[in-house]
């Protein structure tokens, strides 16, 4: 039996990835049809007997881990909902909220149970890695209306939260890790360093690419960047620590003839950079399939990229079950999967590198569509020629940021080469822009038709990239596949011609949402731009790829201005009630008391501390925490979730 361990780690990711999904609720259901499905393939294919067995207890490992950790681990922080807590642990990560408070994370332990969470502490000396003892009363996660937060954090084994400065702080004036504190602060001074240079969005994309900071990037340039198929190259993960590791590698080899310490000094790299980045889970993922890969000749062994890639999906989520229904894991796996079941296709060896590299770009992009539907709702199509002529530009501005992280990042070297570095990427970000805008681009599968049509197709076309010689016919398979989820999705947006009405709540702030077959109409009432994040998401669920105007109750200026900078498609007018007073705002036009905007999907017009919207024939008054339906009013101000009006009915989305 070959590849023993690719078929043990892929069934022990199976396991962890529907039991970490259905929230462990059908962990007995799993099992058992786990053993039925294994006692068939045992029957009826005598050849793979030794598969269903190993796949089988992979699996059963798998539910028993996950059932394990949710019963000793989650169920008891989760109890902790609402009490006053102590941890004692090691500060994982920190940021500045402003010059009063700093957001910590600590890793540790609570009672014995291994937690982390963060906390908003009054400004202290704090530094990565310090031991630290905080008590402070503590909450659930939960998603929210700007965020999934409670989802999100699931995934990274994160449950719980602390109060906003309601905290207090000692720290003992230790380090658990003076090492790798030096090199985190050593990423900081560099971000820092390119951003100066480079205080324009090429800085921020560089300093995204290399430190894994993505503080500086707009909500609006992230957005182009996932739309157009490069969102995963400014978060750091594999395919930067694969140029890493080449770059210092092809240096290191030169210079070392003994091929034992130039790999020992090659791993010790590996987890440099790890550490540098962050040790996020796509980086951790590929950092052990390096070192797999490097240490293989020590022991006597031939790696193998299946073989590596099952297990590292048992070491990353052995102590973390819930790691397998990650984002970043899983696209990055399956992006790993798809280059490796190209690679072992050996009738392709004849085929011309411009053909195989369109051939793995493809499959990449099949394989992850599935994944990227479900977690983002929607797919770029666009990745199959960004990966291709973008990334390697983007390639070449990441070796030249090693040369600053490698030279030290002194402002007589690091200036020139961060200029340089931006030079590529300024090209890059111009393309971005202009992909982002073509409306064929990017698929939004919130319809359900939509979606299942990529997973099955996705499946289907997985196979193509991978069996099929004929180039010709697998270049007309991919676009045919590409046209038809086009088609596909405008058919059914441009089908439904029925009005949406949005309501995102966020206390006394309130921000409405009205769209309709692919355009939309914004209101901020009191919210001031504070509700941009969440619409913007609300935005990629409907589909809306322009925004018509929009409708400001307070600050027009200073809101007008969030929403421009922050969206995408910035709207095309902002109506206000009062002067703007700037000659800034030139796309704002008054809309005082009398005055009616007549468009396309509603008529509007201003209320008291609102808007009174009309649309068939249905009367509705948005305002700051209420809203009122054909005359009858409903308080939605402790609503945490995104509500939908559906004529007369509110109901929860």
């Amino acid at each position: 039996m070959t590849r023993k361990a690719a078929w043990a780690g892929f069934s022990f990711w199976a396991a962890m990835l529907l039991s970490a999904a259905y929230r462990s609720e059908l962990n007995i259901t799993l099992l058992l049809t786990a053993i039925g499905l294994a006692v068939l393939c045992f029957g009826a294919f005598k050849k793979y007997r030794r598969q269903a067995v190993v796949c089988l207890v992979s699996f059963a490992v798998g539910i028993a881990l996950n059932t394990a950790y949710t019963r000793f681990v989650y169920d008891k922080l989760s109890a902790l909902d609402g009490q006053t807590v102590t941890i004692n642990g090691y500060i994982k990560d920190l940021s500045q909220i402003d010059g009063n408070y700093d957001r910590v994370t600590v890793s540790g332990r609570i009672d014995g149970l291994p937690a982390e969470m963060s906390f908003v502490l009054p400004y202290d000396d704090y530094r990565y890695y310090d031991e630290i003892t905080v008590t402070d009363t503590v909450s659930l996660l939960e998603n929210g209306v700007k965020f999934d937060s409670g989802s999100y954090n699931y995934s990274k084994s994160v449950f719980l939260q602390g109060g906003y400065a309601t905290g207090s702080a000692v720290l003992t004036g230790k380090s658990v890790n003076p090492l790798f504190r030096v090199i985190r602060e050593y990423r900081d001074r560099l971000f820092t360093l390119i951003i100066d240079i480079c205080p324009e969005r090429e800085g921020a994309f560089l300093g995204a690419m290399l430190c894994g900071d993505k503080s500086e990037l707009s909500p609006a340039l992230k957005t182009k960047l996932y739309r157009s198929g490069l969102g995963h190259i400014f978060a750091v993960s594999g395919i930067h620590l694969v140029i890493a590791v080449t770059f210092f590698g092809a240096v290191a080899e030169r210079l070392i003839k003994s091929r034992r310490i130039s790999d020992g000094l090659i791993l010790a790299e590996i987890w440099g950079f790890a550490v540098f980045a962050g040790l996020s889970v796509s980086v951790v993922r590929s950092a052990v399939m390096l070192t797999l890969t490097r240490s293989g000749h020590f022991f006597g062994r031939k790696t193998d990229g299946l073989n590596s890639l099952g297990l590292c999906v048992i070491i990353l989520t052995a102590a973390k079950p819930y790691t397998a229904i990650s984002p970043s894991f899983v696209l990055s796996f399956l992006a790993v999967l798809a280059i490796e079941l190209v690679s072992l296709n050996k009738g392709d060896d004849e085929e011309r590198k411009p053909e195989r590299s369109l051939r793995v770009s493809s499959a990449v992009l099949f394989t992850t569509a599935p994944a990227s539907a479900a977690f983002f709702g929607g797919v770029s199509v666009m990745s199959v020629l960004t990966n291709l002529f973008l990334v390697p530009l983007c390639t070449v501005s990441l070796q030249l940021s090693f040369a600053v992280l490698l030279t030290g990042g002194t402002s007589l070297v690091g200036r020139p080469l961060v200029k340089l570095a931006a030079l590529p990427v300024r090209f890059v970000l111009f393309c971005a822009d202009y992909l982002a805008d073509i409306r064929y681009s990017y698929i939004f599968t919130a319809p359900n038709f939509v979606f299942w049509l990529v997973i099955v197709t996705s499946a289907v076309m997985t196979a193509v990239c991978v069996f099929q010689k004929n180039s010709r016919r697998y270049l007309l398979s991919v676009m045919a596949v590409i046209a038809v989820w086009c088609a596909a999705a405008n058919i059914t947006l441009w089908a439904d011609d029925s009005v949406k009405i949005t309501i995102l709540p966020g206390g006394r702030k309130t921000a409405y949402v009205v769209s309709k077959q692919g355009s939309a109409v914004i209101f901020d009432v009191g919210a001031k731009g504070r509700l941009d994040g969440a619409v913007v998401r609300q935005l990629d669920s409907l589909g809306v790829t322009d925004i018509s105007c929009a409708f400001i109750s307070e600050q027009p200026a200073l809101t007008a201005s969030a929403y421009g900078e922050d969206f995408c498609f910035p709207p095309k007018t902002v109506f206000a009630e009062s002067d703007p007073l700037t000659d800034d705002a030139e796309n704002i036009i008054e809309l005082g008391q009398g005055d009616i905007a007549d468009l396309d999907m509603i008529t509007v017009s201003p209320a008291d501390n609102g808007y009174a919207v009309t649309e068939d024939g249905n009367s509705y008054i948005f305002g700051k925490g209420k809203v009122s339906i054909n005359g009858e009013e409903v308080n939605i101000s402790d609503e945490r979730t995104a509500l939908v009006l559906d004529g007369t009915t509110l109901r929860r989305q």
